[in-house]
């Protein structure tokens, strides 16, 4: 059995209400995560002085967040295990970003941020978050975000950690081959076999609307050349 720890720790759990609309019952609640966008076609206004007024936007409590994910927890660990069989070092940190609809199904979700560093198990896990069916949020659409995170096995040494300057040389020469899938940025996560080959790759942005470029991302990088580790495999993470 795979040794997996699992640490939540809710981001963005400040309420932020909604500037109009957000009404009285929703700031009462339970603790409530903070949504980032605006909800619908509306985009944030600034006022002169540099503050941020938000159109209105739905929320929705951690409770019920919590009680939708929690039952998908065991298949979010499945995604990861299926795939330690082919990377024993698999291991890292995903943030899944939720947008969901006023009746409770997900709009999106996408991987906000990622080091896991294998596009196979990010994109099976967000198979399973998109089936996930939430309490209706409070006044609107809700975004919120959700993080894992997944260790290698007990008795499996981690990947020999590289700093992101260990393969600029490298990136730097072949990163205009990622410019047909789409503007960025992206974060990208991969492991480095001895010899220089990269066996697994995943990525993740900050940017929702980018998300759909993150299989062409990894694919890209699969195939690129990087600096021999040695005797062990390496993982680093850089920013395109």
């Amino acid at each position: 059995m795979f040794g997996l720890v699992r640490r939540f720790s809710w981001l963005g759990v400040a309420l932020s209400l909604a500037a109009c609309g957000g009404g009285g019952s929703a700031a009462e609640e339970d603790t409530e995560l903070e949504p980032e966008v605006t909800s619908g076609s509306e985009r944030p206004a600034r006022r002169d002085d540099g503050a941020q007024i938000e159109g209105l936007m739905g929320t929705i409590s951690s409770t019920a967040v919590q009680r939708a994910l929690e039952p998908k927890i065991g298949r979010f660990f499945h995604c990861f295990s299926q795939r330690s069989n082919a990377v024993q070092v698999l291991g890292g940190r995903i943030v899944l970003a939720f947008r969901v609809r006023v009746d409770g199904s997900v709009l999106w979700v996408y991987p906000r941020e990622s080091t896991l560093g294998d596009r196979e198990t990010e994109r099976c896990m967000l198979d399973v978050a998109a089936g996930v069916r939430f309490s209706p949020p409070n006044g609107g659409e809700a975004e919120f975000s959700y993080p894992l995170e997944l260790d290698p096995a007990d008795d499996v040494r981690p990947a020999t950690f590289w700093d992101a300057s260990r393969v600029a040389s490298n990136v730097d020469r072949v990163r205009g081959e990622i410019v047909d899938c789409g503007t960025g940025p992206f974060q990208v996560t991969l492991y480095v076999a001895p010899g220089g080959r990269v066996i697994a790759a995943g990525a993740s942005t900050p940017d929702q609307e980018q998300a759909d470029a993150l299989d062409c991302v990894a694919q890209a990088v699969r195939g690129w050349s990087m600096p021999d580790p040695g005797s062990y495999p390496a993982k680093v993470t850089f920013g395109l």
